[in-house]
């Protein structure tokens, strides 16, 4: 098979069509073809062309992925799940992804760290919750303790939990005690604080003990 002709895309500047035996066959961005050496007259089997279909795969796999992270950081796995939803091939994924690893530009412990200390800021909750959410996004146990010991210790989460509850009170304030205490005890437990702290509070706010 010989390469009969390349031709730029009209409305994709950076992508060119190929033509082989006067046909198109597939498509290549800017790139990889050059990359690839090819031009008018070369000629061309199809495991040459599959092997350069997923180099071009790779690359727009590559580049989605650095748009993504234009907006925002991502764990490995929130950065997987958009690649595989968009449709790549999982080899080509599972490739893009390590790469990524190895430059730093995807690192969960870095995006853990990032993630609590922005939700801590503007929607302050518990050990428990946090932990939940991290699994959530799928990070390692290991670094999910570790940033919550760094940025959520236990005094850390008891002086939020604090903060937490003397706003809370101020709305309950004018409720009956009892409903007070269930909806503060609800409130907080939602929020993922432990279950010592709220205890504490629970003993100031009501000066009782709670069951």
């Amino acid at each position: 098979m010989n390469i009969t002709d390349i031709k730029g895309q009209r409305n994709r500047k950076h992508r060119f069509s190929i033509y082989i035996d006067g046909k198109y066959k597939f498509s290549l961005d800017y790139d990889t073809l050059v990359r690839s050496d090819l031009y008018i007259g070369s000629e061309i089997d199809d495991a040459s062309i599959e092997r350069l279909e997923l180099k071009d795969e790779y690359a727009r796999a590559r580049d989605y992925l650095y748009s993504l992270l234009s907006y925002r950081d991502r764990s490995e796995y929130e950065a997987r799940k958009r690649l595989l939803e968009k449709g790549f091939n999982r080899t080509v994924v599972e490739e893009v992804i390590e790469h990524f690893k190895k430059s730093g530009t995807i690192d969960d412990r870095r995006f853990a760290t990032a993630w609590l200390d922005s939700v801590l800021k503007n929607r302050p909750l518990g050990r428990m919750r946090a932990e939940y959410e991290l699994r959530a996004k799928k990070v390692d146990e290991k670094i999910i303790n570790e940033v919550c010991e760094k940025l959520l210790g236990l005094e850390k989460e008891a002086e939020i939990a604090r903060r937490v509850c003397e706003k809370r009170m101020l709305i309950l304030k004018e409720y009956p005690s009892e409903v007070a205490k269930q909806r503060l005890w609800r409130y907080l437990k939602n929020r993922g604080f432990s279950f010592d702290i709220i205890q504490e509070l629970m003993k100031e706010c009501f000066c009782d003990h709670i069951e």
